[in-house]
């Protein structure tokens, strides 16, 4: 994102006109008869089949289905360049049974898969030896609708020529529990013209390349604040925000929303979340947009609790919420995290969406959260020899976020010093009395058993995830230090007893958010009783995720996007033309 991006893109300035989500049912009810209320004396500033509200994954995937059916349509982003969140992300998109894993003689065999995705996303539910594992008919439909379209989606798009994609073999997140048949092959990337791996903006540029070429239009600095609609209840249109002043745009079949999540509307995220979280890597625009819309228009809401979660370095989103990105995996092997009684308490190298639930841990006898914040802590031998890769400064450089001591002693009086510094932002936080003696304790055990290549609390390294995806991604080894990697399990090593030693203070965060209106497997937008919204669809992270609890993959979050992306786009083609 460039300068002038972020500028337009002003953080404080959306964040401080957050609205109030506290809607009560009288109000619901006003608000809901005028927008059913006949809109044929309205003006229009545009007319077109399609509206699609957002430029990220699911609305440009959206606007593609849509045009290559043969609709018109218009793109409407509230900032002030393409791509939303997708363009800040690492660009994979989990496709089960896509085309470039069958071609290597894998299976992913519908059964198999759909039940990984249940077991995952509704862990409290699932039952083997139960009709649709457990679940009810709505959910499972969701799923199966994914692992039915998804791959021929993505296929049918590569043909097309709009995208171009390479099968990386990395571990799924659920990689060794049993139930997960095809524990990798799932993952594609977008690929460059160059024949290179591209991330999120690339995807974005494709899809964006293709819709050029084809002259659909995108409308940069319009914000979407509300649905219009017809006598009949149908969506004709959409009122739009512009720097300009207000307009309406004519939707004759349908309007199709791909704006994001709700990670920076402290109000929802207060009202919704459980906390305690810090902020995300979602754009800034993502303020829940349409979760306001959908209470006004009488929709379903769904999957508000959850999020696509991950931890962030704590004094970044201090800086802004917005952050360059998360941590994925903490980077190194003389590395661990722990809790302010000196303690760990998680597997450092599993999935970030997984490890960043342990900091919503309640101590029942101390009444707090005791993850609340968590400490990064490594040696020399970490911070030269996987220098560079994030959060880890580079060689030679350093970071305001690293805090660093010359002994274990000293480096707890320097956390407690930092958080002190801290406190007019995160209130009074302190670490345990005993907090340098247990660290001691807790590095000596970890000593003795990296020392035999185990971890006998938390069994790092022990499944393929931990250590494919830190020694292929996130922890590659410098080799121009004297210290050499960890083997055989290359995700453990001793600490070095002598100093430095250094940390980092990490909370809770968010990719984005994953809950709003519901859609049905047409991707259509539900009303409170189950029933389809004419001519109103949504997909990615503005409505309730299908995957609802889980992150079943790197990409988890994009192949539902572009799966149900173009799944509204296509049906929000064939919609007949509504009376305005």
């Amino acid at each position: 994102m460039d300068e002038k991006t972020k500028d337009n893109l002003s953080r404080r300035a959306f964040l401080g006109r957050a609205a109030a989500a506290g809607i009560g049912a009288a109000t619901l009810s006003v608000q809901a008869r005028a927008e059913t209320a006949s809109t044929s004396a309205r003006s229009w500033s545009r007319t077109v089949d399609v509206v699609v509200v957002g430029s990220g994954a699911a609305a440009l995937s959206a606007a593609v289905a849509a045009t290559k059916a043969g609709a018109s349509v218009v793109v409407v982003e509230k900032g002030a360049a393409a791509g939303g969140t997708t363009s800040k992300s690492d660009g994979a998109y989990w496709i089960p049974n896509n085309h470039h894993l069958v071609a290597k003689g894998m299976v992913d065999a519908k059964a198999d898969a759909i039940r990984y995705m249940v077991h995952g996303a509704y862990p409290t539910l699932y039952r083997d030896d139960q009709p649709r594992y457990g679940v009810g008919e709505h959910e499972y439909g969701l799923i199966e609708a994914y692992y039915d379209n998804a791959a021929p989606i993505v296929e049918d798009l590569e043909k097309s020529g709009v995208m171009r994609s390479l099968l990386v073999e990395l571990p799924d997140y659920q990689d060794h529990d049993g139930i997960n048949k095809t524990p990798q092959g799932r993952v594609l990337v977008p690929l460059k013209p160059d024949g290179e791996i591209g991330q999120g903006r690339e995807l974005v540029r494709q899809l964006r390349a293709w819709l050029d070429a084809r002259k659909v239009p995108f409308l940069f600095r319009h914000a979407v604040t509300g649905v219009e609609r017809n006598a009949a209840g149908q969506v004709t249109g959409v009122a739009v925000t512009t720097p300009d002043g207000p307009i309406h745009i004519r939707a004759l079949k349908a309007v199709v929303f791909g704006s994001g999540g709700f990670t920076h509307n402290p109000d929802l995220m207060l009202n919704f979340q459980p906390g305690p979280n810090w902020g995300g890597c979602a754009v800034p625009t993502n303020q829940g947009d349409l979760v306001k819309i959908g209470m006004r228009s009488g929709t379903k809401l769904g999957n508000m609790a959850n999020a696509w979660r991950a931890e962030l370095i704590l004094e970044s989103a201090l800086e802004s919420p917005s952050v360059p990105r998360d941590i994925w995996q903490p980077p190194g092997d003389s590395m661990i995290l722990i809790n302010k009684y000196g303690r760990r308490v998680v597997d450092e190298k599993r999935n970030y969406h997984e490890r960043a639930r342990v900091h919503f841990v309640w101590d029942a006898v101390a009444s707090d959260y005791p993850n609340k914040l968590l400490f990064m802590v490594y040696d020399r031998r970490t911070a030269e020899l996987f220098a560079g890769n994030y959060p880890l400064p580079g060689p030679g450089e350093s970071a305001s976020y690293v805090i660093q001591a010359p002994s274990l002693d000293a480096l707890g009086d320097a956390i407690q010093a930092r958080l002190d510094s801290l406190q007019a932002r995160i209130g009074r936080e302190k670490l345990a009395a005993n907090f340098a003696q247990s660290l001691h304790a807790q590095i000596k055990r970890y000593n003795v058993d990296a020392k035999q290549g185990v971890d006998t609390e938390f069994e790092r390294g022990k499944y393929p995830y931990d250590s494919v995806w830190h020694t292929q991604v996130n922890s590659k080894p410098r080799t121009d230090t004297q210290w050499k990697p960890a083997s055989p399990n290359p995700t453990v090593h001793p600490f070095d007893a002598n100093g430095p030693f250094f940390a980092i203070i990490v909370g809770a965060g968010t990719l984005d958010t994953n809950g709003g209106p519901v859609i049905n497997a047409q991707a259509q937008i539900v009303d409170v009783d189950g029933q389809p919204i004419p001519g109103l669809y949504g997909a990615g992270n503005c409505v309730a995720s299908p995957a609802s609890s889980a992150y079943w993959g790197a990409g988890g979050t994009l192949g539902p996007a572009i799966t149900f992306g173009t799944l509204a786009g296509r049906h929000a083609a064939l919609e007949t033309e509504k009376e305005a």
